[in-house]
């Protein structure tokens, strides 16, 4: 079930919409856009151990990365 939690649209473009969020709401905040589920949590140590090993590519834009 999804929880609701109070946001304020501080700006809205035709693109983008910017909200704010408490500090007591930023863990539930993580917890539904899947911050804490275990795949993210893995990629993100793959990520550390590669970078520790040198395994490092300089980029530009996070563009490259999906054109």
């Amino acid at each position: 079930m999804a929880q609701t939690m109070p946001a304020k649209i501080t700006k809205r473009t035709k693109e983008r919409i910017h909200i704010e969020i408490t500090k007591e709401n930023f863990e539930a905040f993580c917890d539904s856009v899947g911050l804490y589920r275990p795949q993210f949590l893995e990629a993100l140590e793959a990520s550390e151990r590669d970078h520790r090993a040198g395994r490092v590519t300089k980029r530009k834009s996070l563009r490259e990365l999906i054109d």
